[in-house]
């Protein structure tokens, strides 16, 4: 979807549009989270949005994002024999996520936003494993506040210095989505190699 639509959604609907924007992207959108974060930095410096409320409105959708993941897999282990269905998204999803948590315990939860993948593992996995929620919030959503101020001040000063700030952010998705692609084709080149050599 063309960015400009979502920037005449901001137009129109202001911080609720950002809200939803970014909570729906966390999940769903084929770009990496911390385009949406940079996103949001370069939005903040523009006349549609101001700085703090556009910073507080994006921590409330990780927020929303983490604790959604972390009642989903509460509530996948209590009413699902998901140990059997290892073919699912949330099987792979736990397995990763509970072996973060046999390494390293709830210090998964302090370093997992900053790792793709892993930030949606640990949460998931947490909620299974029966830590209490305000645990797991005390742990990652600090590790999250520092994730996103992170990359949302680095949008934030390339936005003061860009003019044309809507095809910068255009190229900027198209740029890592490109990079995105690479990866996932490196990933699959490597999983081929491994099974060809447990093969030989």
């Amino acid at each position: 979807m063309d960015t400009l639509i979502f920037i005449d959604f901001i137009k129109q609907y202001g911080y609720i549009a950002l809200f939803f924007i970014m909570a729906i992207g966390l999940f769903f959108f084929p770009v990496p989270n911390e385009i949406l974060l940079m996103s949001g930095g370069v939005l903040a410096t523009t006349k549609m949005l101001d700085p703090l409320p556009t910073f507080l409105v994006i921590y409330s959708s990780i927020l929303l994002h983490g604790t959604l993941l972390y009642v989903i897999g509460n509530v996948v282990y209590q009413n699902t024999n998901i140990k059997k269905d290892n073919q699912s998204i949330w099987y792979s999803r736990a397995v990763k996520g509970k072996e973060l948590l046999d390494q390293y315990g709830l210090k998964a939860a302090s370093f997992s936003y900053f790792f793709p993948f892993v930030r949606h593992a640990v949460p998931f996995s947490i909620g299974m494993s029966g830590i209490t929620y305000r645990l797991f919030a005390l742990m990652g959503f600090s590790s999250a506040f520092i994730w996103l101020s992170l990359y949302f001040f680095i949008g934030f000063y390339y936005g003061n210095s860009i003019s044309d700030w809507s095809t910068f952010v255009q190229q900027l998705i198209y740029s890592l989505v490109a990079i995105f692609v690479v990866v996932i084709v490196f990933q699959i080149v490597k999983r081929r190699k491994q099974r060809q050599r447990r093969m030989l």
